[in-house]
């Protein structure tokens, strides 16, 4: 074994220092309680040892990791305090096994100083959150060991669970930068209007240093070997299909991510159709319609590139059709993060110190995972909202286009830009012109926030000159919210719930006449509908005033009896 600093300290004891002064963040030295007489002994000297070795490495591994030297007596100075040590190293260690959590494995090896018998126990940094048996849970503060509060313990077990790869030094030397993407880093730079602009006349050294690519050492970090040196292996596959299920064409790419990021980027743009309908505006102007927003792709590519999990060999793959468009990307989403809490789940970026490179370069401006963004692009042209897939292997994001919603798109273009670029009203929209009301649950589900949150952020919207929803009046139904009737006059024909409720509304009112009332089973049975189809569909045509419930019949369950809003008296 290398004694290394671990040496250096037991010399400095053996020439007359105090050995506790010689502790450090990642060294300490301890006595064996066996070796302890007198009124200070132990009454079971072989717990106590491991009760006192579990603590030590349980507040290593929380750490840095370390050392641990066992048979010294940290407060005696000089030759004195070298006292020995018989323990058994497999002992402790399996004794050191069985009592951490997750189990930890420690070296263990056997020195001769000062003429007595030493233990170096190597405590590695652990790869989670480590607590004993018991559940107790220490880190290393400079020399001293501190219980961790329930907050810190759980930012430790997101920061092991969730590493930086990226922040690691490379096996790549300066020598494999690519000249042509340092190139590349200029040009961006040089065209960026703030000081980073500055960073284009660096030498190659200091370019790499600004954007911390560079450790201490003046070695390559990961994230400048992926922005800037050229991969062992393919990085990208991007596929265009002439349908769905077709034979696809496949680019594949492989170059360092200053240079492939645009690359695929551009490539994506060339397939996409910028204008497959348009919609005109006051005064004689128009906004042509894409079939995928640009937006939402480049944000989705981009987080592919970004946010992907490096040690893993797959390629993120772009497949392209006409009326589908996917991103695949290897590695799950971060810890902590589910698909139901994208947009409210603060970012937690997998690879910070390449993130951070990027936007550093101009190459990724936005700091957020850029999910609010492709939803709200993507409404906003007219098109549904983009899906998520996510296991622990890999994250999908996938793009259906059709038929833009003109009316929709129309009537998002003449709402001031606050509220174009708010997320909240843009998924607000999209579900009440579908469904005449928002209920808080639906509300806190589409926002992917809490009830309070949630019931916060709707009243907000209907509040000012700009106010698009307004609370249903109806307050035994519970909390819920509707479109303004200006609002949803301006919308169209992309209030669907009104289309639905106009075409039913024939048959419904003939069946009214003949009949004199209507329950949820006679409507399912006209129209083929199940359960919750019918009952969307009764509370659309009692928004259009067409039905009101029966004040003498049942209050709740499908056997609730319908009634025409205007009888005859």
């Amino acid at each position: 074994m290398k004694l290394d600093h671990v040496g250096d300290a037991l010399r400095l004891v053996a020439e007359g220092a105090v050995p506790a002064s010689l502790e450090t963040e990642t060294l300490d030295f301890k006595r064996d309680p066996h070796t302890v007489t007198g009124r200070g002994a132990p009454g079971n000297p072989q717990a106590r040892l491991v009760e006192v070795l579990v603590d030590a490495v349980v507040c290593f591994a929380n750490a840095r990791g370390g050392r641990i030297v066992l048979g010294v007596d940290d407060r005696v100075p000089g030759p004195g305090a070298f006292i020995g040590t018989n323990a058994d190293p497999a002992t402790l260690r399996n004794r050191i096994y069985g009592n951490t959590r997750p189990q930890l494995t420690v070296p263990i090896d056997e020195i001769q100083f000062g003429g007595k018998r030493l233990l170096v126990i190597t405590v590695p940094e652990g790869l989670d959150l480590v607590t004993d048996s018991k559940g107790k849970a220490l880190a290393r503060l400079g020399t001293s060991c501190a219980p961790l509060t329930e907050d810190a313990r759980r930012a430790l077990a997101h920061e092991r669970r969730n590493p930086d790869l990226t922040a690691r030094p490379s096996d790549r030397s300066w020598s494999d930068v690519s000249p042509a993407a340092m190139r590349q880093a200029r040009s961006l730079l040089a065209q960026l209007v703030d000081l980073r602009s500055q960073m284009a006349d660096l030498d190659d050294a200091s370019l790499l240093r600004a954007p911390n690519l560079l450790d201490r050492d003046d070695r390559l970090l990961i994230a400048g070997e992926i922005l800037f040196c050229t991969p062992h292996h393919d990085i990208l596959d991007f596929l265009t299909r002439p349908a769905a299920g077709a034979e696809p064409s496949v680019r594949r790419m492989r170059e360092p991510l200053v240079l492939l990021l645009p690359q695929a980027l551009d490539s994506v743009r060339a397939t996409i159709d910028p204008e497959i309908a348009h919609i005109p505006l006051a005064g004689g102007q128009e906004i042509a319609l894409p079939d995928f927003s640009p937006i939402a792709v480049d944000e989705a590519v981009t987080n592919a590139l970004v946010h992907r999990d490096y040690t893993r060999p797959e390629r993120v793959v772009i497949d392209h059709s006409p009326n589908v468009l996917r991103v695949w990307s290897p590695g799950g989403l971060p810890f902590g993060v589910t698909e139901d809490r994208l947009l409210s789940t603060v970012s937690t970026p997998r690879n910070v110190t390449l993130m951070a490179a990027m936007q550093q370069l101009g190459l990724a401006e936005r700091a957020s995972r850029g999910i609010d963004r492709m939803f709200r692009e993507q409404v906003r042209v007219g098109q549904q909202v983009p899906g998520i897939r996510a296991d622990e292997y890999s994250v999908e994001v996938y793009f259906s286009s059709g038929a833009p919603n003109r009316a929709f798109a129309g009537f998002v273009a003449t709402l001031p830009r606050n509220l174009r670029e708010n997320v909240d009203v843009m998924l607000s929209l999209v579900h009440l012109c579908q469904r005449p009301t928002l209920t808080l649950a639906d509300a806190a589900r589409l926002l992917q926030v809490t009830d309070v949150e949630a019931k916060d952020r709707l009243d907000a919207l209907g509040v000012g000159s700009d106010a698009l929803i307004e609370r249903d009046g109806d307050a035994r139904r519970g909390v819920r919210w509707r479109l303004r009737s200006s609002v949803a006059s301006a919308l169209g024909t992309a209030v669907q719930h009104r289309a639905r409720a106009d075409s039913a509304r024939p048959r419904v009112e003939a069946h009214l006449r003949e009949y004199g009332w209507i329950t949820n089973k006679t409507l399912r049975n006209m129209f083929d509908l199940d359960v919750q189809q019918a009952t969307q569909m009764l509370n659309e045509l009692r928004a259009a005033n067409v039905l009101v419930k029966d004040p003498e019949g049942p209050k709740r369950g499908p056997a609730i009896r319908w009634l025409p809003s205007h009888r005859p008296k």
